[in-house]
């Protein structure tokens, strides 16, 4: 076997390497969303709803205090009642609803995915006729002043996930194995 045949092989074997890399990992950067939720954001209601479900496109984590679902009616009032469920990609938040009083709730969620990355919105549920314009934004500034009172959530960790991490490791060993593979082929011969 020559030379010329050994690093063809071997820059073969390096594109393949990160070829593999490239592929196996790209799954592992994209973040999880919410797929659907019950009831549906923006939805007009006749009755306040027992609790709020969500689905994600992934696994939700369970570690404890990760994971929180807060509903507030117009008031800024929290009426959760319970505690959350993770089930998989489901995740359930019981709250006491005012029957069909006219209210408006804001759902805020934030959910850490089998990623490790927190994923977070907020939505809006309408019973009866809702709320005001003007009731609406009294209640936002109580709702802020709410927020700002509550307990902060702590961060997970931020950045890139494990299996990005293994990827980018992986294709910068393929990268160093060719460079060296590419000097050595071009290496004066010793005759």
């Amino acid at each position: 076997m020559t030379i010329s045949q050994n690093i063809s092989r071997a820059l073969g074997a390096v594109a393949a390497t990160g070829l593999l890399a490239l592929t196996t990992f790209t799954p592992a950067l994209a973040h999880d969303s919410l797929v659907s939720s019950n009831p549906e954001d923006g939805a007009q209601l006749e009755q306040a709803p027992d609790e709020i479900s969500m689905t994600f496109s992934g696994e939700i984590t369970q570690v404890d205090g990760s994971n929180q679902v807060r509903v507030t009616d117009s008031a800024g009032e929290d009426v959760t009642n319970g505690d959350l469920t993770v089930d998989g990609k489901q995740v359930t938040q019981p709250i006491a609803g005012h029957g069909a009083e006219d209210d408006t709730y804001t759902v805020t969620w934030r959910v850490v995915s089998e990623d490790g990355h927190p994923i977070e919105g907020q939505q809006t549920l309408t019973v009866g006729e809702g709320k005001s314009a003007a009731e609406e934004e009294s209640s936002a500034a109580a709702s802020d002043e709410a927020e700002e009172a509550s307990q902060p959530v702590e961060e997970a960790t931020q950045g890139m996930s494990t299996g990005a991490k293994i990827g980018l490791f992986v294709l910068g060993a393929a990268v160093i194995i060719g460079a060296f593979v590419v000097i050595l082929a071009k290496r004066p011969k010793n005759k």
